[in-house]
C-alpha cells in the first residue's frame, strides 16, 4: 500500500491532475469534523510552504534514515501525530489554506498535478490544457525553492544510496553510526542539488541584474517536472512490480486469512517487465523531466527579461540541466 501510496499517487497526478484532493483522507476528516475554509487566524504569508516541508522531512527520515522507520507501531504514531497536527492546522488557517500551504502531501501532489494536462477552470470544471501549462501559476512564495530541492536531492540520495559505491562506503557501519551516515547522505544529496541551482541562479542574476533569490524563487517551478522525473525514473519498477502486492493486499489487509476480492493468493510476476525495458523507461524520464525544466524555464526568462538578455541567464541554467541529467542517468547505471 505503501508503493501505491507514495509513488502511484505522483504518477496519477500528472495524468489526471488532483486527484489527491479527492483521496486525501485528512481533507476528508476534516470535512467530517466540519472544518471549513473560515480561518480562526490569518495564515502568515512569511510562512509561505515552510510548514509542509516539516511533514515531508519527517516522511523522508522514516523513509531513508531511521532504521525503524517502517515498523508498525513507529508508523501509527507519526500517523496520529500527524493527523492531529494537521487538523489543528486546517481548523487554525482554514482547511484550504492548509492543504495549499501546510499538508505536506498534498503540496507534493498538488505540484505534481500541474504537470496534468487535465485542470480546473475559475469555476470548477475540468479542462484540457497543454501538459505543464500549469506550472507557470504556481505563486511564488517563501518555502517553494525548499520544498523542491528537497524532493529532487532526496530522491537522488535514495537512488545513489542502492548503488556500489555507497555499499562499499557504509558496509562496515551499523547501528547509530549507520544512522547518521544515511542522514548525512539524504542532507548531502539536497544541499548539492541546492547548491547547482544557487549557482545557476546567480548566474543569471547577475546577466539579469536582478537579485540571484527572487530569480530562485521565480524559476522554482522548472524544477518540479525534474522532481516527478527523478521520483518516476526511480520508482517505475517498484510500482509496476512490487505494486502489484497491493491487489493481493486487498483481499487480506489485515493479514487474518481474508480473501475478499478472490485475489489474495496472487503473486507478484516479476516477468512483467525486462531490465531493458525499465532502464529505457528510466532514460526516457529522465530526459523528458530535464527538456521540460528547460522548457519552463526559457518560458519564464522571456517574460522575465529582453530576447537577448533572457537567453544568456540561461546558459547557466541548462548547464545545470546537463549536470542533471548526467547525475541522474549516473546514479541509475551505478545500481
Amino acid at each position: 500500500m505503501f508503493v501505491w501510496f507514495w509513488v502511484g499517487v505522483p504518477f496519477l497526478s500528472v495524468v489526471f491532475g488532483n486527484v489527491w484532493a479527492t483521496m486525501s483522507p485528512w481533507d476528508t476528516l476534516a470535512r467530517l469534523f466540519a472544518i471549513g475554509d473560515e480561518p480562526a487566524r490569518e495564515y502568515p504569508k512569511s510562512w509561505g510552504m515552510w510548514p509542509a516541508l516539516v511533514p515531508l522531512a519527517a516522511f523522508l527520515l522514516l523513509e531513508l534514515v531511521l532504521p525503524n522507520g517502517s515498523e508498525p507501531r513507529v508508523l501509527a504514531v507519526a500517523l496520529v501525530a500527524y493527523t492531529v497536527v494537521t487538523l489543528a492546522g486546517m481548523a487554525r488557517y482554514g482547511r484550504a489554506t492548509w492543504n495549499r500551504v501546510g499538508e505536506g502531501f498534498a503540496v507534493y501532489f498538488g505540484l505534481l498535478a500541474r504537470i496534468a494536462p487535465l485542470g480546473r477552470d475559475a469555476e470548477g470544471r475540468v479542462v484540457l490544457r497543454p501538459p505543464l501549462a500549469g506550472l507557470p501559476e504556481v505563486e511564488p512564495c517563501p518555502g517553494l525553492v525548499a520544498f523542491v530541492m528537497t524532493l529532487i536531492g532526496s530522491t537522488s540520495y535514495d537512488g545513489f544510496s542502492g548503488s556500489s559505491a555507497w555499499v562499499s562506503l557504509t558496509r562496515d557501519l551499523s547501528g547509530a553510526a549507520l544512522t547518521i551516515a544515511r542522514g548525512a547522505g539524504l542532507l548531502a544529496g539536497v544541499l548539492v542539488a541546492s547548491g547547482a541551482y544557487t549557482l545557476s541562479m546567480s548566474a543569471a542574476s547577475a546577466v539579469g541584474n536582478v537579485h540571484w533569490h527572487v530569480l530562485a524563487v521565480r524559476f522554482a517551478h522548472t524544477l518540479v517536472p525534474i522532481a516527478f522525473a527523478y521520483a518516476a525514473a526511480h520508482d517505475v519498477s517498484l510500482l509496476l512490480l512490487e505494486g502489484q502486492a497491493g491487489i493481493s493486499l486487498l483481499s487480506d489487509p489485515f493479514g487474518a486469512g481474508w480473501n475478499l476480492f478472490g485475489t489474495a493468493t496472487r503473486e507478484v510476476n516479476f516477468r512483467l517487465l525486462s531490465s531493458n525495458a525499465i532502464w529505457y523507461a528510466q532514460v526516457v524520464f529522465i530526459v523528458a523531466g530535464h527538456v521540460g525544466g528547460v522548457t519552463l524555464a526559457h518560458d519564464r526568462a522571456i517574460g522575465e527579461f529582453p530576447p537577448a538578455r533572457a537567453l544568456r541567464t540561461q546558459y547557466a541554467f541548462l548547464g545545470v540541466m546537463v549536470l542533471f541529467t548526467v547525475g541522474g542517468l549516473f546514479i541509475l547505471s551505478a545500481r
